[in-house]
């Protein structure tokens, strides 16, 4: 029975793995296709634009996600054999997520008059509210804890694969760039119907009605990792938005782009990363704590030493990916790519480290409070700096926070590998 489990565990993980990888190769490929158009077509100040609408549509998905990409992924995980709990867990976090909804909705539209200061850019906001939705109906964690990574590989082609065809289709001059977000739209809507169909029939999930004590418990299970969640978002959506106000459009353009690359690449760790949460939190489950930390120190040194190479090719080679991924035209974006490529390196390091390892060590704290001194030290650096030297600056404040980020992990890390041999 033991030798069954094991082959099974090793199943899921494999399965885990392939899928997000084809998951996360059309997340390479398909920005090699539509980016360098958009931004040829559009121009880089209204992808700038764009980019800045688009970061505000990031901050509604942060308040809708909360922290339940973690927290019911684990949940999930721990209970996946008890079909009556993983009803209440899909509902209640289902319900939570709707709730979020339209508390994010009524914020920033309080805000926006103060915020989106052109009538395109209300538009494009509006437009852009399916992404939410559509996202709110599509339980990544759900699939993520069961480790049937496959039916979000499934549903992501679907809707990336429709998104791509619909930019060429209906962005085709300058002014055009207002109907991205809709276009987003509609995909993520799409996969939010998909991924129900799919919960509903494969998993035999029903629709009720929670209560409220289990809609309180996912709040207060999901409370320190959205607190990470929000300090991970001062350091990497805050950056646009900061811009915004010091730049113009066209320099907002350039640095979006360079981040985006950087973004694309860090994409291509998620499918060990994503894959190993789920599988690291059961593992851990009934484990000593000696267990626990030794083996997060050997998945970190194992990711560090194969990002190494990549990582340095990729600040050597920067000037390749941008005209590759932009087109010509963008030199000014290459010295930030380069700026920014350790975080490749760190950023896997401190998902490895923080979300693997102290939130499946119940360190969630933890992690919240080092996310959160990472994203302050980056508004400060932002604050400070980004009036003079603008989007460089901007690409500075990323590495800076990681590495915060990185040190916090280690240190806590470090200090209960001590404790537990005494």
């Amino acid at each position: 029975m033991l030798i069954i489990n094991k082959i099974r565990n090793k199943s899921s993980l494999l399965e885990s793995f392939f899928s997000l990888s084809i998951l996360n190769g059309l997340n390479v490929i398909l920005p090699l296709i539509t980016l360098p158009y958009i931004l040829r077509v559009v121009g880089v100040s209204n992808y700038g634009i764009y980019a800045f609408v688009y970061v505000l549509i990031q901050y509604l998905l942060l308040i809708n996600s909360y922290g339940f990409n973690f927290s019911a992924t684990k949940q999930v995980a721990q209970n996946r054999d008890n079909k009556k709990q993983l009803n209440i867990i899909y509902n209640s976090v289902i319900t939570c997520r709707l709730l979020l909804l339209f508390a994010g909705i009524l914020i920033l539209s309080i805000l926006s008059p103060l915020i989106l200061e052109t009538e395109n850019k209300k538009l494009m906001f509006l437009m852009g509210l399916g992404i939410v939705l559509g996202d709110t109906f599509n339980p990544i964690w759900f699939f993520q804890g069961l480790e049937k990574m496959r039916y979000i590989t499934l549903v992501n082609i679907v809707s990336k694969t429709i998104f791509t065809a619909l930019i060429f289709l209906f962005v085709k001059k300058t002014n055009d760039y207002i109907y991205i977000t809709l276009i987003n739209s509609l995909g993520f809507l799409l996969s939010g119907l998909i991924s129900t169909i799919i919960v509903k029939k494969q998993f035999k999930i029903s629709f009720f009605i929670p209560k409220m004590d289990d809609i309180k418990f996912q709040f207060k299970e999901g409370l320190a990792l959205f607190g990470s969640s929000v300090g991970t978002s001062l350091y990497s959506n805050m950056n646009v938005f900061i811009l915004n106000f010091f730049v113009n459009d066209a320099a907002v353009g350039l640095y979006a782009a360079a981040e985006k690359i950087i973004r694309g690449f860090q994409t291509l760790t998620s499918p060990v990363t994503q894959a190993l949460f789920p599988h690291i939190g059961k593992d851990f489950y009934g484990r000593t704590i000696k267990y626990q930390l030794d083996k997060i120190w050997k998945i970190s040194i194992t990711i560090s030493l194969t990002l190494l190479i990549p990582n340095i090719l990729i600040f050597f080679y920067a000037d390749f990916f941008v005209k590759l991924f932009c087109g010509n035209g963008y030199n000014e974006s290459v010295i930030l790519v380069k700026i920014m490529s350790p975080v490749i390196l760190i950023g896997t390091l401190n998902y490895v480290l923080g979300v693997i390892g102290l939130v499946n060590l119940n360190q969630q704290k933890t992690f919240f409070k080092g996310v959160m001194t990472a994203g302050v030290s980056s508004i400060l650096f932002l604050v400070l700096t980004v009036p003079r030297y603008g989007i460089l600056s901007a690409s500075i404040a990323i590495p800076i926070s990681e590495l915060v980020l990185l040190f916090v992990c280690i240190q806590k890390l470090k200090k209960m590998k001590v404790q537990s041999n005494d």
